[in-house]
């Protein structure tokens, strides 16, 4: 996450979070990055006051561009390997294992087996998940993409969201909120590219009727904070 003196950004992946944290790196000098991808909850005491920024995405776009960008990745993430059997399975089988990961204790356990005991806090790229933590989805009826969210955010009622679909226009509102907002940025954050996207057609082509409703069954609470649903058009630029 990073902490800046008006603000604190917590970075969900797959949410615009890159193109947030470069902007926040580029007009914040004295921003502080503590871990990576880092839950709220652990988020030192001194900066509890602060505003929190986040991100949010459609979960169907979610999922594929999730699996789009980690399938083509070749490090080992211990959450996509263990749900895509180190990468041999398709999206179809992999978006299943993760929207069904609560239900699955076998698969569960595995995947457990390669994540850490605790955070490390002497490298700057930390996993954002431990063993303990990951043990909680058992039996929660969550998809992976909610589960995370809730660990990335709670306490969210106060968090103020970007939604990927509507990425610049909420991150001007959130800058002009928090009263930072000057012409420089203004102009940036309408003007800079996206970073870190991924390369698919509208998320609906990769989805079954019978896999998009296991989303909307999994995903049920976030999708209707946020309202949500599954189209059949053209969609946003990815981020």
């Amino acid at each position: 996450m990073l902490v800046t003196e008006h603000f604190v950004f917590t970075h969900l992946p797959r949410t615009g979070g890159t193109f947030i944290a470069d902007l926040i790196k580029r007009f914040f000098p004295s921003v502080r990055e503590v871990g990576y991808h880092l839950p709220r909850m652990m988020l030192p005491k001194e900066y509890a006051h602060l505003p929190v920024l986040g991100g949010v995405r459609n979960p169907w776009d979610f999922y594929i561009s999730w699996y789009k960008h980690q399938i083509s990745q070749a490090g080992n993430s211990p959450l996509f390997c263990g749900v895509s059997d180190n990468r041999k399975l398709d999206f179809v089988e992999t978006t299943r294992n993760a929207l069904d990961l609560c239900l699955s204790e076998g698969s569960l356990d595995c995947l457990i087996q390669n994540l850490p005991d605790d955070f490390d806090y002497q490298k700057k790229h930390v996993p954002n998940v431990t063993k303990n933590i990951m043990r909680r989805i058992q039996g929660s009826g969550l998809g992976l993409y909610s589960f995370r969210f809730n660990l990335m955010f709670e306490p969210s009622e106060d968090v103020f969201f970007c939604r990927v679909e509507s990425l610049r226009t909420d991150l001007l509102t959130f800058f002009e909120r928090v009263r930072v907002l000057n012409n420089p940025l203004r102009d940036a954050v309408l003007n800079v590219e996206k970073k870190n996207v991924s390369d698919h057609d509208h998320y609906s082509a990769y989805y079954s009727p019978e896999l998009a409703e296991l989303v909307s069954l999994r995903e049920r609470a976030l999708i209707e904070r946020f309202r949500y649903k599954f189209e059949r058009r053209r969609a946003v630029d990815d981020a």
